[in-house]
């Protein structure tokens, strides 16, 4: 089945994530009016994948009519006001995934010369995180950086590099792995999203090491666990684990664990953020749109996965190379 055909199984979690779309254009994650811009982003693809071109728009003059000057935003608003006074380095940066997903569904003409000058100082931003080992720090405010490294704030990092000039030779030297993320006496093993992001993102690509990370996190019927220890299937981490698993080229595994989310659709066509097994309740209480936008991409991944529908590739494929013999696009230079 093709993606055309399949994806008005998803039309609800597409037009939740524009019932939560404000006038100023920021997505928020639900009726409760908290905005993260990178959750923001997420929803901005689903929303190019759907080809939603004016909410989808609407949301892309919202993010650079908050960036500051000096390419930076903040990372969490409440009703539109700041929440947190930091920046974080991988925000502002991934603006340019869903503005790649926009050229790859045909809509170059959105890359304007404002756009570009933009994305240039978001990018020149971007190196005042990094320190002498090409890590990037994870935020910054006014007393200066914060000194932690994190794997899927890199790991973003990574995607929106690649995105920005089209190279693979952008690499993190992993003999580093462990001085730079695992500090503070934090055990990183303990999430799932370590665990594959850098899967996701072609950092890494051992298939037997990923398996038998997986089976720390994944559970049988039901989905990916956020956390090792807890009982907490997450509907958005098991969504990038598939692309995961596609990026290393286990559709069946990525069937099957999407399979079993489909299970937690409600009524109303949308997913909840996670489910508590243990409790058999839904937690926290929430539909987020960033989860409903993680469900739309896995399934576009899945049903688009080594098969080109007029050259709409999945922008995570296409960041991958799985897409070969496409010319590369570099729109943002």
């Amino acid at each position: 089945m093709k993606w055309n055909e399949s994806r008005k199984a998803f039309k609800e979690s597409k037009d939740w994530i524009i019932y939560n779309q404000k006038d100023d254009g920021r997505i928020t994650w639900d009726e409760k009016g908290k905005c993260d811009p990178w959750d923001h982003c997420e929803c901005l693809i689903a929303l190019a994948l759907f080809e939603e071109w004016d909410p989808f728009i609407k949301g892309v003059d919202w993010f650079f009519n908050t960036l500051s000057q000096d390419g930076l935003i903040y990372p969490e608003f409440q009703n539109n006001k700041i929440t947190h006074n930091h920046f974080e380095s991988h925000h502002a940066p991934y603006i340019i995934l869903p503005l790649l997903q926009a050229v790859l569904m045909g809509r170059g003409d959105l890359i304007t010369s404002d756009i570009k000058s933009k994305i240039k100082i978001i990018f020149d931003q971007l190196d005042r995180f990094r320190d002498t080992d090409g890590y990037y720090n994870w935020a910054r405010d006014k007393n200066g950086l914060c000194d932690n490294s994190l794997i899927t704030a890199s790991m973003s990092i990574f995607l929106s590099l690649k995105a920005l000039n089209n190279s693979s030779k952008i690499k993190f030297d992993q003999k580093l792995w462990s001085s730079k993320f695992n500090r503070d006496g934090i055990d990183r093993s303990r999430f799932s999203m370590d665990f594959y992001y850098p899967y996701m993102c072609g950092v890494k690509n051992n298939k037997n090491v990923f398996h038998n990370s997986l089976k720390d996190f994944y559970v049988e019927g039901l989905g990916v666990k956020c956390v090792k220890e807890e009982p907490w299937v997450t509907i958005a981490e098991s969504c990038e684990c598939i692309i995961a698993l596609l990026v290393l080229g286990d559709i069946e595994t990525a069937k099957k664990i999407f399979n079993n989310i489909l299970q937690f659709k409600n009524d109303n066509g949308i997913f909840p953020t996670g489910y508590q097994y243990k409790m058999d309740i839904f937690w926290p209480e929430e539909n987020s749109t960033w989860t409903n936008a993680a469900v739309i991409i896995a399934a576009h991944a899945l049903f688009t996965f080594n098969k080109k529908e007029t050259s709409k590739g999945n922008v995570f494929f296409y960041l991958n190379n799985l897409l070969q013999g496409d010319q590369a696009i570099n729109p943002f230079n």
